[in-house]
């Protein structure tokens, strides 16, 4: 990948071969669900659990606070207080370090990370997701922005060490994709749009501008810098993004709106239509929301999860269980993305070579494709005699032909 950084400190990324389908057949499209975990309570807690990973068996993953300090939220679950949320289903992603905000004398800084650090290792955790939260002091991306600066300055040119600055520590822990603090209006990323949809989005990244005109202001003001709510650029799923420290991460736009943003609003985002309508779009959707809050006016009911939302929920399982959409954890389709995107096909040699990317990985081998399924179309390749290279030698998988709809090879997890 070129080093060379274009103004907003960000490098081009990588078109796939066309000789290769978006995504694995017969899907027509990829979802999966990023969660922040404000408010969430724990019998809350138990009730998505039991639903959403047991009783429906969806192959989302969760997200988690290491630890949580908001004394407006004393209940809220975090890994501290509630270790059993880490083996109950699959996580891939944490909400920054923690929960600091509102949290009295409790304030941030790296020993806390270090801390957290440690937390991630005896727990065995390897979070491949990063999500900035709210008016954190060590967000990367979204408002304050101290976290991935390794120094400040001031006026007069004076250079002083950062005690927010915790970037480094992030990628050792294993995070390799960052959200880059926007919400896009556009359902279905990952595919080209007309000039009319582009417009569409456009229009739409307007309107919310205008909503939050008084918020930028004063978030400037401050050096906050502007609400993520406006920030549409392009229909990409994932890009890299060089940060003030030198380093390079993927950086992924999420899909919703913000008064949608907890799981009555999920039920809104799900409804058939619009799953539905991200099938015939087609293209990839990070989808966001909250799934342990709800309504103010809904605190007192016993359920958490309204009807609505169940059937959308159940739609969605429908359509997985038939083959159009594919569901996964947020890294693992930024994972399949990135590797399809970095995949060359030699059809003299008969040889698909996987290439690391040298962001989310250094080398794939055997373990980095497990799971994983590829298609090609129109390859001029033999399955019978097909090979799969990695950075290491070649790796075993087992080949399906679909007639006109091309091949499908499969790594066995």
């Amino acid at each position: 990948m070129s080093d060379t950084a274009d103004e907003q400190g960000e490098t081009k990324a990588r078109k796939r071969d066309r000789r290769v389908r978006a995504y694995p057949w017969p899907a027509k499209a990829w979802l999966a669900l990023s969660s922040d975990p404000d408010n969430t309570l724990i019998d809350d807690w138990h009730e998505l659990d039991r639903v959403i990973w047991n009783e429906l068996g969806l192959p989302f993953a969760d997200s988690l606070f290491l630890r949580s300090f908001n004394l407006n939220l004393p209940e809220q679950v975090d890994l501290a207080r509630h270790p059993q949320i880490l083996e109950a289903h699959p996580h891939d992603t944490i909400h920054t370090w923690g929960d600091y905000v509102w949290s009295g004398p409790k304030s941030f800084e790296r020993v806390d990370a270090i801390e957290g650090r440690e937390t991630l290792a005896r727990a065995g955790f390897k979070p491949r997701v990063w999500v900035d939260h709210s008016l954190f002091m060590g967000n990367m991306l979204h408002n304050h922005r101290y976290g991935s600066m390794p120094t400040m300055s001031d006026a007069s040119g004076h250079v002083y060490p950062n005690p927010l600055y915790t970037l480094d520590i992030a990628r050792h822990v294993g995070v390799r994709y960052m959200w880059d603090g926007t919400i896009t209006p556009v359902l279905g990323q990952d595919r080209p749009l007309s000039f009319w949809g582009l417009q569409r989005a456009r229009n739409a990244n307007r309107r919310s501008a205008a909503l939050v005109t008084a918020k930028h202001a004063v978030g400037k003001m401050l050096g906050i810098g502007e609400a993520f709510r406006s920030q549409f650029r392009d229909n990409a799923a994932y890009r890299p993004h060089r940060f003030p420290d030198g380093s390079v991460l993927y950086t992924f736009p999420r899909h919703g709106t913000w008064a949608d943003a907890d799981i009555d609003g999920l039920g809104r985002l799900l409804a058939p239509l619009r799953t539905d309508a991200l099938l015939r779009n087609g293209g990839t959707c990070i989808l966001y929301t909250h799934l342990g809050k709800r309504p103010a006016d809904r605190m007192r009911e016993h359920t958490h999860i309204p009807p609505h939302t169940l059937g959308g929920l159940r739609y969605l399982h429908d359509r997985w269980k038939e083959g159009s959409i594919i569901l996964s954890s947020a890294s693992r389709l930024l994972d399949y993305l990135v590797l399809r995107d970095h995949l060359v096909v030699d059809e003299e040699q008969g040889v698909i070579r996987f290439h690391a990317d040298g962001i989310a990985f250094t080398q794939v081998e055997a373990s980095d494709l497990a799971g994983h399924r590829f298609t090609f179309v129109g390859s001029g390749l033999d399955p019978a005699n097909l090979k799969v290279s990695g950075t290491a030698g070649m790796i075993p998988h087992v080949t399906e032909e679909h007639g006109n709809d091309g091949i499908t090879i499969t790594f066995v997890s």
